[in-house]
């Protein structure tokens, strides 16, 4: 078989592949609106462990092995992303303390008819001590682990809400993953100078230091922010706005 004839043989195979997914798709989308009218989360990592192990049961050759782990670990993430597309999902809203993401998240979930969840709130609720009494005597370490089950009860036993998330959320990996996995991840961008001048720094745990400590924060998270975002949005007008500017950047929300 010659090069002309080999590249014909891969476009007809790429072309049942297309049509395959295709079909993969309609029946992802069909999952979705069963996970949507019962509730149900979109990432189900032991459901996708089952589907990585009989379809890795289906490979012939060994050395392929790692190969097609790796393509059918892409076809479930863009499953997954389809999915999320076509239901309404969680918004987790993430952000310098200060930056408004509860007034804003909770304007988002009156507007969008959600419910509305704030993760300090909620840890303060489950511990009776406030925040920064939880990282004083428990430790930082601690903290993030309870935001981690926090978002995960979240997750898992509520219906598609709005999540104002502490300022620190991000620094902790797998809270991020649970958080992409399982809506869409909006950074409330807001001058850190404007920031300043409406902080309480009676009520923000870990920014009692000095205002150089703030700006150093600033520095140092502002990029994690961006990193781990679906869409960032700039809160530097009226709630409003911000507001709006969430709901025209996110997918299947009702505008």
């Amino acid at each position: 078989m010659n090069l002309e004839e080999t590249r014909k043989q891969i476009d007809e195979l790429d072309q049942v592949l297309v049509e395959t997914f295709e079909k993969r798709l309609a029946a992802v989308l069909n999952i979705a609106k069963i996970k949507e009218a019962e509730n149900l989360k979109i990432y189900d990592p032991e459901r996708e462990t089952k589907v990585l192990e009989k379809g890795l049961a289906y490979v012939n050759d060994p050395s392929l092995r790692d190969y097609v782990k790796h393509f059918l670990n892409d076809v479930m993430a863009v499953s997954r992303s389809y999915q999320k597309d076509h239901i309404q999902q969680h918004i987790f809203l993430v952000g310098m303390p200060g930056a408004g993401k509860t007034t804003v998240g909770k304007a988002l979930a009156q507007r969008q008819d959600m419910d509305f969840y704030d993760v300090d709130a909620l840890i303060q609720e489950k511990t009776g001590k406030s925040i920064q009494n939880v990282i004083i005597y428990e430790g930082e370490e601690a903290f993030r682990e309870l935001e981690y089950e926090v978002i995960s009860d979240i997750v898992t036993n509520k219906k598609p809400s709005v999540v104002a998330t502490g300022g620190g959320t991000v620094l902790s990996e797998k809270t991020v993953k649970l958080m992409r996995d399982s809506g869409f991840v909006v950074f409330i961008h807001r001058d850190v100078t404007r920031i300043l001048d409406d902080l309480d720094m009676e009520i923000r745990p870990l920014l009692k230091e000095s205002i150089e400590y703030i700006f150093r924060l600033y520095e140092e998270r502002y990029p994690l922010y961006e990193k781990v975002c679906h869409v960032k949005i700039q809160n530097a007008s009226s709630i409003g706005d911000a507001v709006n500017e969430i709901i025209d950047a996110l997918p299947n929300v009702e505008r």
